[in-house]
């Protein structure tokens, strides 16, 4: 990293410092989050939407299916669906705070930064997977702190902020992003088709599912759908329903009583006992153990 990229660093940790007053702290500013972590957190399941993950202090390893993908000061995330993921986080070598924010990716706001390209962007065949790693460059930089600059400026925020996102979304374009945001971006390509069936699951996980009907659904063959959500999401789309299923059953384990049995139910189980068997293999206990474990840790 260069000099002017230090100094950028150190400015948007002073602003994230300031404005992250919890763990996960949502802004003025429309699809920004900021995250201050004051201890390692290993292995926690989460539900991503697309979006951008810049970690400027500590590092971060997100891992789907069987791959891991990682982010720190040199390195940021590009997430474009809806993904079930494993995520570890961990503070700066020196024991300062994990610092690091997200920005929601703005379909609309993409569309008209792609079409307004001075060269046209060829959408290849081939479906890329739904994160990706990518160098941390100088000119992403100068965009995400001006965008995090606006948080000390409200009344510049509203007229700045589509602005500078367009910004965000032009550099991405410049170091050969282009493809992949034109895939997440435009309507009918394989990418646009399967985050389509990833929202499907997500409000649906709880019904039965036909994968035949969920490949009709978007528009594809199912021998093209199987292959192409698999290249996604790194996972069958049975095990992304379940993924989710369990994700959404921890949660209600740890904020709601009720017995595993009902929240087995809640969340589409017709089989207990399968469910325990489900949740331990994700999980590494059963689900009263592993509740039990979580609560005594907070």
């Amino acid at each position: 990293m260069t000099d002017n990229g230090d100094s950028l660093i150190e400015e948007m940790r002073e602003i994230v410092e300031r404005h992250a007053n919890q763990l996960r702290t949502p802004t003025t500013l429309e699809g920004l989050t900021l995250y201050q972590l004051h201890d390692s957190f290993r292995a926690f399941h989460t539900l991503y939407n697309p979006r951008l993950c810049v970690v400027l202090r500590g590092a971060k390893e997100v891992s789907l299916g069987d791959q891991s993908f990682a982010a720190d000061e040199a390195a940021f995330l590009l997430v474009t669906v809806d993904l079930p993921v494993v995520s570890k986080v961990f503070r700066a070598s020196d024991g300062r705070s994990h610092l690091a924010f997200t920005i929601d990716l703005d379909r609309h706001l993409l569309v008209d930064v792609l079409q307004k390209l001075p060269t046209s962007i060829d959408i290849p065949e081939e479906t890329p997977a739904g994160v990706i790693a990518a160098p941390m460059r100088p000119p992403m930089l100068s965009s995400f702190v001006r965008l995090l600059r606006l948080l000390d400026n409200s009344d510049d925020a509203r007229f700045f902020r589509p602005l500078v996102l367009q910004e965000i979304y032009y550099q991405l374009a410049k170091m050969g992003l282009g493809n992949i945001l034109a895939q997440f971006a435009s309507a009918g390509t394989r990418l646009s088709q399967l985050g389509k069936a990833t929202a499907w699951i997500k409000s649906n996980y709880r019904e039965s599912m036909s994968v035949e009907e969920l490949a009709d659904l978007v528009g594809m063959s199912l021998s093209s759908f199987h292959r192409h959500f698999k290249a996604v999401t790194l996972m069958t789309p049975l095990q992304y329903r379940t993924q989710v299923r369990l994700q959404e059953a921890r949660r209600m384990l740890l904020t709601e009583r009720t017995s595993a049995g009902q929240v087995a139910a809640a969340v589409g189980y017709d089989s207990q006992s399968q469910f325990s068997r489900d949740y331990k293999r994700m999980f590494g206990a059963p689900p009263y153990h592993d509740a039990a474990k979580l609560l005594r840790a907070s």
